[in-house]
């Protein structure tokens, strides 16, 4: 019996080779990038992931990599309701800069100004792009493993969706700068903010809704089980208060969960440190993209 085990196993991974698994577990891979070595990109814009206009992305491919490269899917800010890629083109900027080993995906996703749409066609957006970008993994070689980031409310969609996505494998690691957690916060629904909130859930919040409200909060779905997640706050933010990420700080470690948690008091929702930010979320990805 024992001999028939030993065989099996070493026959299921000679079988992973024609899935194309091995890079996956090449620990020897940094994505950081070296100062001696430039790299270039290649630059594809406006690709689609499905039927409406807004559900499009630019694509950053790094030139001349022997090793597949995993994925940096990054999701702008606007209230959920407005906004675009262009946005978080600064952060693109810099990890070019940074000569990060890694594809670089710069997405819009519809919005709540558009009929119907809420934030579960957000999140069913999340899933058709990274689900189009593993069905071509191997013709632009990556891994289809990704770090899914997002400024304010692309922070909250890529934290809600990586907690609750069915393929829970498919996000390693997911990061948000300056984003909401939890929309049943009486601090947070204040002002436009609130307008907003009720676009994105449907729903006006009181006491028969505030389940739809908890559903959409990244605090209320977080798992054991969720991605490894790495989180930025300012403390002088007066859209997204600081007890939101107070809330997700006490969450992840009540659940021991892998997460890094920065706190810059002097900071405003307009965030001024991104060079920084960005050193500390490659940091972090690196181990475990």
């Amino acid at each position: 019996m024992k001999n028939f085990l030993i065989i099996g196993l070493m026959l299921l991974f000679w079988s992973c080779d024609s899935i194309d698994v091995v890079p996956l577990f090449n620990k020897n891979y940094s994505i950081k990038g070296e100062p001696e070595q430039d790299i270039e990109y290649d630059i594809k814009r406006n690709e689609k992931y499905g039927e409406n206009e807004l559900q499009n992305y630019d694509i950053y491919l790094p030139k001349n990599q022997s090793d597949k490269v995993p994925v940096v899917v990054l999701l702008h800010g606007g209230g959920w309701s407005e906004g675009d890629k262009s946005f978080i083109n600064p952060i693109v900027d810099i990890l070019r800069q940074k000569r990060t080993k890694c594809a670089i995906v710069n997405a819009n996703y519809r919005l709540t100004f558009q009929q119907g749409i809420t934030y579960q066609q957000q999140l069913d957006d999340i899933g058709l792009l990274l689900k189009k970008l593993q069905k071509d993994a191997k013709s632009l070689n990556i891994t289809p493993k990704f770090f899914l980031l997002g400024i304010s409310a692309g922070g909250h969609l890529a934290m809600l969706y990586s907690y609750t996505a069915d393929d829970k494998k498919l996000v390693e690691v997911v990061g948000g700068i300056a984003s909401p957690a939890d929309l049943t916060s009486e601090r947070l629904r204040q002002g436009r903010m609130n307008s907003d909130i009720i676009k994105l859930i449907g729903k006006p919040f009181n006491d028969e809704t505030i389940e739809h409200y908890r559903s959409a909060s990244p605090v209320f779905q977080m798992k054991k089980t969720s991605p490894a997640t790495i989180l930025f706050y300012g403390g002088s933010d007066t859209i997204v208060p600081p007890e939101q990420g107070e809330k997700m700080k006490q969450k992840l470690e009540e659940m021991g969960s892998k997460h890094e948690y920065h706190f810059y008091p002097e900071l405003y929702h307009e965030w001024g440190k991104l060079p920084e930010t960005i050193d500390k979320m490659l940091e972090f990805a690196d181990k475990y993209l």
